[in-house]
């Protein structure tokens, strides 16, 4: 077993592209499962939860990387913290104009209660629009 009192914890977010995260030292990981906001540190108890839309914020001395991860789980045993996740994406990666257009589209969908309207699919548009903004610190 890991010396956790010595070893630091590693944080990977991994997307089905691979990889779009790694680091070692952390000392949090903040992210939002279904039933809440939770944070993650060193020694931890295992944990898995299954993640809503959210930002990931790893925090890491007196930095914070915000990752947009739409949906998937977070897993931690032994100072290690897994996120796995359908799309993710890095807020320095992420196109601000792009997603305030696709916010402001999606809203406009929702907003015209057209009898066709998928409902569904224009409210997770919005939703998607709204984590990478959060990601950003533009919302």
């Amino acid at each position: 077993m890991a010396d956790t009192l010595t070893n630091p914890m590693h944080v990977e977010v991994i997307s089905p592209d691979g990889a779009i995260y790694k680091d070692d030292g952390v000392d949090m990981v903040v992210a939002r499962a279904e039933d809440g906001e939770f944070a993650v540190m060193k020694r931890h108890l295992p944990l898995a939860a299954a993640l809503e839309m959210c930002v990931v914020r790893v925090k890491k001395a007196d930095k914070e990387e915000r990752i947009a991860v739409f949906g998937g789980f977070l897993e931690t045993k032994n100072s290690k913290v897994n996120v796995i996740a359908p799309l993710a994406e890095l807020a320095e990666n992420i196109d601000v104009a792009r997603a305030q257009a696709a916010k402001k589209r999606a809203e406009e969908r929702l907003a015209r209660h057209e009898e066709d309207l998928d409902v569904e699919r224009a409210r997770l548009a919005l939703l998607r629009a709204i984590t990478r903004l959060k990601a950003t610190n533009s919302l």
